[in-house]
């Protein structure tokens, strides 16, 4: 029987692909309006790329460490306490979870070019953290 943290991540590798395949078209490359669009769409799959993340993160540290963080911050704070990254990569996260809160509530372009802009590194966290859990998760059954 599959648990729920096998199917978050699980869930979580699908959405990441589907980020990274996004991120490999370039906007510069066509016309403003479908330029725009595209970005629409990779900032899009970042804001739920986020959310699943750190939801994964909230059950991957319930079931392995027995923490139950509820927010997206302490989820965060615990996730650096139990060793799981360092502090640059907490803090990327921390901008990561700030920017998906920005994104959600007030729109502006400046503020969405600018978050577009740091998509690349969200990628890479996001990736690096899923690998951490499934080699920490899957390694111990």
């Amino acid at each position: 029987m599959e648990t729920k943290l096998a199917r978050k991540l699980n869930n979580l590798g699908d959405a990441l692909s589907n980020f990274s395949d996004a991120l490999t078209l370039e906007p510069t490359s066509f016309q403003e309006l479908v330029a725009d669009n595209i970005k629409s769409g990779q900032i899009q799959k970042f804001e739920f790329t986020i959310e699943l993340l750190w939801k994964t993160i909230q059950a991957f540290l319930y079931e392995v460490d027995g923490v139950d963080a509820v927010t997206p911050k302490s989820v965060a704070k615990e996730f650096v306490e139990a060793g799981y990254c360092d502090y640059p990569m907490y803090e990327l996260f921390i901008q990561a979870i700030n920017d998906r809160n920005q994104l959600s509530h007030i729109y502006r372009q400046e503020m969405a070019e600018s978050i577009w802009s740091r998509l690349p590194e969200y990628e890479k966290l996001a990736k690096h953290f899923a690998a951490i859990m499934r080699d920490k998760y899957f390694g111990k059954e």
